[in-house]
């Protein structure tokens, strides 16, 4: 175990980081470990890390290769990859995301050790699996090598949990203030968080909405307990935990409840194979509504220009 006040942690910013980075940099920090991360994604990423990614990988993936690999060479001792296998009981994370730790371990760390000798950071990849023990127990194990008291490793890891509840709770309160009336229009903004949130991803598709008197609405910003949805009406239901996800925050969107969604903005990476099913399944369920919807996809190629045109396009047949 290293003197935790010396060492230096490097967190790729991609997949799961748009979820639960404000938990781990709070973690960390309490047991005095300096966490840095990768820059926001751009097209020098994205071309770096489209050398290791295989052809059928889709756009988050061959940035988060990017990312990894931007990391190398800058003194850090550790890199946090976690696995993680089940966010809920029954369902899965995308496979890609569940193996990504070892594609980097085959594809990025060989060939960094062959051209310059640089064995990289040691790769932080405890399980996070919720069907088989808890996330406490996981941070726990991390934070083992960090510090030899568990009180003090307890500690981290309420503090990583209170600020990740606070920014939730800061987010679903827009529903309980007066945001929503000062937009002309509602819009639900469904994907997976690392889609939705990375700006080089969605182009500034969030900012431009509010731009255009148009409110974006995303998963993090709908109250977590108060919308139950039904999975059952599904023969073998939904098995993929962002799936379920973003299913149940379009039947929000569009069920009335605190708001209803003027229209419905679906924003999905080419060759998502998940994706490919739920635009389909959300689709119907907007037709049966009348809800607008409309099925952003993007990949490597796609021009913010021709982004920005159809959102204008969504917009004005929202607005008439």
């Amino acid at each position: 175990m290293l003197d935790s006040s010396n060492v230096r942690l490097a967190v790729p910013r991609t997949l799961l980081y748009y979820r639960y980075f404000p938990l781990w940099q709070t973690f960390f920090n309490e047991l005095g470990v300096e966490v840095e991360t990768s820059a926001p994604s751009c097209a020098a990423i994205l071309k770096s890390g489209s050398r290791y990614a295989h052809t059928d990988s889709c756009l988050p993936i061959k940035l988060a290769f990017g990312h990894v690999e931007s990391l190398f060479g800058r003194g850090s001792d550790y890199m946090f990859l976690p696995r993680f296998f089940r966010l809920e009981n029954k369902s899965y994370v995308c496979p890609k995301v569940i193996g990504f730790t070892d594609m980097v371990r085959c594809c990025v760390y060989p060939e960094k050790s062959a051209l310059n000798g640089d064995a990289g950071p040691y790769i932080i990849d405890n399980l996070f699996d919720v069907s088989s023990h808890s996330n406490e127990k996981v941070f726990r194990d991390i934070g083992s090598k960090f510090s030899s008291s568990p009180l003090k490793i307890k500690r981290a890891y309420a503090k990583g949990i209170e600020r990740h509840d606070f920014l939730i709770r800061k987010r679903t309160n827009i529903f309980k203030n007066e945001i929503l009336k000062k937009f002309k229009l509602k819009i639900g903004v469904l994907g997976h968080p690392y889609n939705v949130h990375d700006g080089y991803i969605n182009m500034g598709l969030l900012n431009e909405l509010n731009g255009r008197d148009a409110l974006g609405i995303t998963y993090e910003d709908m109250p977590s307990d108060d919308f139950n949805c039904d999975f059952s009406k599904f023969p073998s239901g939904l098995f993929w935990s962002f799936g379920r996800e973003i299913y149940r925050s379009a039947l929000y969107f569009m069920s009335g409840i605190d708001f209803k969604a003027d229209g419905i903005i679906y924003l999905a990476p080419f060759s998502c194979g998940l994706d490919s099913i739920l635009v389909t399944l959300i689709q119907n369920e907007a037709r049966e509504r009348n809800v607008p919807f409309l099925n952003l996809v993007i990949d490597e190629h796609s021009a913010k220009a021709g982004v920005i045109t159809r959102i204008e396009a969504f917009i004005d047949m929202l607005s008439h």
